[in-house]
């Protein structure tokens, strides 16, 4: 059977990437011009992997740019997205090597089209978390409640993005004009362009720190701005989240030009360089590609892109001071700890676990949602995240936080789901910064 499936793998193998020659081959245009993608008929499965063959199966298929790895889950279940003209060939594989799958979506067009009639009852000019905003509005808002909050609340910018977009973070503190040197939480979100809820997050946490939203915190909030000052950068990926919305909804990366595709041009061009890859610990070995058009593909050297330069300039500047670095993703409902790359555990791990049972019961204690207090490399391991560059920096409370869901929508979480992830995340947050 082995040798059977041997010699199938590799005749799958020759088609996909005959098949994904093709493809490059016919949308190169489509490439170099950034036009839309229609996602009409692809789907989302969810396949549940046995052994190693059948993961670097999949690691084929995604290097092959026949499937988008979507998300991977802890024991050996990874969700991908196929499109109609590899949906068959990808399924043949999966049922030959006695895998068991799921169809998570049945046409992952469609769920987007509704997606974007949600999108257009936003109201112009308005910032709330009924919807997910553009990036314009994200940071009007911020500067918004910079102004009604002028004595707790600043807005500046750590810099720009490949496209000239500012990286806007907000800093709250009580007096702030004298907490320079009051010890710094930093939050962010957004480094994924697709994940949406994750910036939303942060700006709900901003706005529950300035008494718009959770008044009935206020007691607790006022203590904490007393004591800490907290720098939140909400969007870390503005060019990459513009383009999730306006041309490619499941876009991850950010929008710098990479290479091209199989080292030819004439097949089409790559963009973006994964910014979570990107940061300078154990750069370039773990969980990367080395295909510039591949979702995971860090980049020539650690901190090449405008935004990832930019935290690593304000975060080493302001570094003595920094106690705690989060870090929000989705999705998966996961508290992630250090380290990524290596299975040895840090020196602070029983204080990192203690972090992590604390926020996790907090968002269980909620609205009864699981989150899995795990170490990042647990879930699969990577090289090059924010995370782990914050910790090997010296900041020993350094987490990622994976919101919801575990998979139904996925990216795709409707805005309903906003105000209640945004809520049981708020109670882990102030969990986290009891553990202090």
């Amino acid at each position: 059977k082995l040798s059977y499936y041997n010699e199938y793998k590799s005749y799958l193998r020759m088609i996909f990437v005959f098949l994904g020659v093709l493809a490059a081959t016919a949308t190169s245009f489509s490439v170099l011009n950034d036009d839309k993608i229609d996602y009409s008929g692809y789907k989302i499965l969810r396949v549940n992997l046995k052994e190693d063959a059948d993961t670097e199966m999949v690691r084929e298929w995604a290097e092959s740019e026949s499937v988008n790895v979507l998300g991977e889950g802890i024991g050996g279940t990874v969700d991908i997205l196929v499109s109609p003209g590899f949906y068959q060939p990808v399924l043949s594989s999966i049922e030959q090597a006695e895998l068991n799958y799921e169809v998570l979506d049945e046409d992952v067009g469609r769920e987007i089209e509704e997606e974007k009639k949600e999108l257009l009852r936003a109201i112009p000019g308005v910032f709330d978390f009924t919807n997910y905003y553009a990036v314009r509005y994200q940071h009007l808002h911020l500067d918004a409640l910079a102004r009604a909050h002028s004595d707790r609340a600043e807005t500046f910018s750590i810099g720009t993005s490949y496209e000239g977009r500012d990286l806007k973070a907000i800093r709250i503190s009580n007096n702030l004009v004298n907490s320079d040197s009051k010890p710094m939480i930093w939050v962010d979100g957004g480094i994924h362009a697709r994940e949406w809820v994750s910036h939303t997050v942060v700006m709900y946490f901003a706005n529950a720190l300035l008494g718009e939203v959770e008044q009935q915190k206020q007691a607790t909030f006022n203590s904490l701005l007393d004591k800490y000052q907290f720098v939140l950068l909400p969007m870390s990926n503005p060019d990459g989240y513009e383009y999730s919305r306006s041309s490619n909804r499941f876009w991850r990366k950010t929008r710098r030009p990479s290479g091209c595709k199989y080292n030819n041009c004439n097949y089409g061009r790559c963009y973006g360089i994964d910014p979570n890859r990107n940061f300078d610990a154990d750069f370039g070995n773990k969980g990367v590609s080395r295909n510039p058009c591949s979702d995971v593909y860090p980049g020539k050297q650690a901190f090449s892109e405008n935004n990832t330069k930019a935290m690593r300039d304000y975060i080493l500047k302001n570094l003595s001071q920094i106690k705690l670095y989060l870090s929000f993703h989705s999705y998966s409902q996961l508290f992630l700890k250090p380290i990524g790359y290596t299975t040895r555990k840090p020196k602070d791990y029983a204080t990192h676990d203690a972090a992590g049972s604390a926020a996790v019961s907090a968002i269980r204690n909620t609205y009864g949602k699981v989150y899995k207090n795990i170490r990042s490399v647990e879930l699969y391991p990577t090289s090059g995240s924010s995370q782990d560059w914050a910790y090997l920096k010296g900041i020993v409370h350094s987490y990622t936080i994976e919101l919801r869901d575990t998979g139904r929508y996925g990216f795709r979480l409707p805005a309903r789901e906003i105000v209640p992830t945004g809520k049981e995340n708020l109670n882990a947050f102030i969990a986290l910064l009891n553990q202090l």
